[in-house]
C-alpha cells in the first residue's frame, strides 16, 4: 500500500503536519505554565486548543462539497503563516506576548481541526476496502509514532534551545507538507457546484441535516453519549500535564518524558488493537478501556514520582485502542459522500465538553490542589465505566466491522 503514490504523499504529509502540531502545542502550553506558573492560564489555553473541535459540526458539508485537495494545500500554508507570525511576536518580547500566544491558539486548533477530517475522507479515496483498516492503522501507528517523538524532542528543544528557533522549524514542517498535499492525484471527484448562494446555503444546511440524522441512529448514539462525559474528564487531565510533569522533575525534559511514555502508549494500543477487536465484543472494548484508563491514572497519581510515567504509559496504550477501532467504525459505517460531515458530527458531539474540561481542570487545582484534582477525575472515569457495566446495550453492543 506504501507503493501508492497518494496514499504515500497523504501518508506523509500527515506526518509533516502531526510533526508541526506535537512541537507547537506541546511549546505554547509548557510556554504558557512557564510564564504563569498557573494552571488556570494553561486551562484556558488547553479550552482554546480544543474549541475548534467543537464547531467541526459545521466543517463536514464544507469538505464534502469542495477541493479536498485545495482546503488541504490552502489550510497547511495557513498553519505555516500563523507560525511566523508568532515567531514575529514572540521576538519582539514585551509582556503582550502572553496574550497574542493565547489570541492565535484558536485559530492554529482550527486549521489541524480542518485539515484532519480532510485526509480522513481522501483516505478511502486512495486504498481499496480491504486495505481500509491496514491504512488506518499505518496512519495511527505512524501518527502516534511522530508524536512520541517529537514529544521527547520538544522537551528537550524547549529546555536546550529558543523557543523563536522551535516556531521557525514549525513554519519549515508546515511548508514540506504543503508540497506533499500539492502532489496529490484527486482526479476531479469533488464537487464544484456552481450555484446561487442562496442554493449553496440551503445545500449546506441540508448536507449538515444529513450528518445529523444519520447519527441519530441508536447504534451510534450508543458509542456517543458515554464519550461526552469522559472527554470532559480527559480534558482535565491534558491540560495539567504541564503541572503534573513538575511534580516529578522541575524541567521540560519531564515534561516530554511524560508525553513520550504517552505516545508510546498510544502505538502499542493502535498496535493491538487488531487482536483485541478481534477477540472482544464493542461494549467489552469500551467498558475495559474507560476503566483501565481511570485506574491507572489513579494509582499512578497516588504513587507519584516515576511511577507517573509508568501509568501514563499504560492509560495510554487503552486510549490507543479505542481511538483505532472509532476511526474504522466511522469510515465504514457512512457512505462515502458523507464521511465528511458524519465524521465531524461525530466529532463535534464528542468533544463539546472538552473545552469546559479544560477549564474546570485549569481551575480544581486552584482550588483543590492538583492531586486531589487528579484523584477525583480518576476516580469519576472508574464509575462512569462501572455506569457503562450496568447499561446491557452498552454492555452487549456488537458492531458488525472488520478490524
Amino acid at each position: 500500500m506504501i507503493i501508492n503514490k497518494n496514499f504515500s504523499n497523504l501518508l506523509f504529509g500527515r506526518l509533516f503536519v502531526n510533526m508541526g502540531d506535537s512541537l507547537y502545542f506541546i511549546t505554547i502550553m509548557w510556554l504558557v505554565f512557564e510564564l504563569t506558573q498557573n494552571t488556570l492560564f494553561t486551562g484556558i489555553a488547553g479550552a482554546l486548543f480544543m474549541l475548534p473541535e467543537v464547531f467541526s459540526f459545521f466543517y463536514g458539508p464544507i469538505i464534502d462539497r469542495s477541493n479536498k485537495k485545495r482546503l488541504l494545500i490552502i489550510f497547511t500554508l495557513l498553519q505555516a503563516l500563523l507560525m511566523l507570525i508568532l515567531y514575529v511576536l514572540y521576538s519582539s518580547g514585551g509582556d503582550v506576548a502572553i496574550y497574542s500566544i493565547l489570541f492565535i491558539i484558536p485559530f492554529l486548533a482550527f486549521l489541524s481541526e480542518f485539515t484532519y477530517p480532510i485526509e480522513n475522507a481522501l483516505i478511502p479515496r486512495f486504498v481499496g476496502k480491504k486495505d481500509l483498516t491496514k491504512a488506518n492503522s499505518i496512519m495511527a501507528i505512524a501518527a502516534d509514532g511522530v508524536d512520541l517523538f517529537f514529544n521527547a524532542v520538544s522537551g528537550i528543544l524547549i529546555a536546550v534551545t529558543s523557543i523563536t528557533s522551535i516556531l521557525l522549524g514549525n513554519a519549515v514542517l508546515f511548508l514540506l507538507a504543503a508540497v506533499l498535499f500539492l502532489r496529490l492525484k484527486t482526479k476531479g471527484k469533488h464537487q464544484d457546484v456552481k450555484n446561487s448562494e442562496h442554493e449553496k446555503k440551503e445545500a449546506y444546511f441540508t448536507d449538515l441535516k444529513e450528518g445529523l440524522r444519520f447519527v441519530k441512529k441508536k447504534e451510534i448514539l450508543e458509542l456517543i453519549i458515554p464519550f461526552l462525559v469522559l472527554n470532559l474528564l480527559l480534558a482535565t487531565f491534558t491540560v495539567n500535564l504541564p503541572a503534573v510533569s513538575t511534580t516529578i522533575t522541575d524541567s521540560a525534559i519531564s515534561y516530554g518524558i511524560l508525553l513520550t511514555v504517552s505516545g508510546i502508549g498510544s502505538v502499542v494500543g493502535a498496535i493491538i488493537s487488531n487482536f483485541v477487536s478481534k477477540n472482544l465484543k464493542m461494549g467489552s472494548i469500551i467498558i475495559s478501556t474507560v476503566l483501565f484508563y481511570g485506574l491507572s491514572w489513579l494509582i499512578g497519581i497516588s504513587l507519584g514520582g516515576f511511577f507517573i510515567y509508568i501509568f501514563s504509559f499504560l492509560a495510554s496504550i487503552f486510549i490507543g485502542i479505542i481511538n483505532v477501532v472509532f476511526t474504522v467504525i466511522f469510515q465504514e459505517l457512512p457512505p462515502e459522500n458523507m464521511l465528511g460531515r458524519v465524521n465531524t458530527t461525530i466529532k463535534t458531539l464528542i468533544t463539546i465538553f472538552m473545552p469546559i474540561g479544560a477549564l474546570l481542570g485549569g481551575w480544581l487545582p486552584t482550588i483543590l490542589g492538583l492531586k486531589n484534582t487528579i484523584i477525583i477525575n480518576a476516580s469519576l472515569i472508574i464509575i462512569l465505566a462501572l455506569v457503562l457495566l450496568c447499561i446491557s446495550s452498552i454492555r452487549n453492543m456488537v458492531i458488525d466491522v472488520e478490524i
